[in-house]
């Protein structure tokens, strides 16, 4: 699979354990589902960036997710 897409994929996932968070603090409950998406999204998102030469510029993400996106729409 594509680096790229695993990158953005991992940081999809970092918002989402967020919204799991508050959602659980709001229920008076333990956080398990943002725990996993959180391992997952750092997980996926760490391995992209070490395993990708050079790897991943900050100001360069805004045109690496529609360089992505645009890669696998024309598909």
């Amino acid at each position: 699979m594509d680096r790229d897409l695993l990158f953005l994929t991992g940081l999809i996932f970092l918002p989402l354990a967020f919204v799991a968070l508050v959602s659980a603090w709001a229920d008076r409950r333990f956080p398990t589902a943002a725990l996993v998406l959180t391992v997952i999204g750092v997980g996926v998102a760490g391995w992209a960036y070490a395993t990708h030469p050079g790897g991943y510029d900050w100001r360069s993400l805004p045109d690496l997710a529609v360089e992505t996106v645009a890669r696998y729409w024309r598909r």
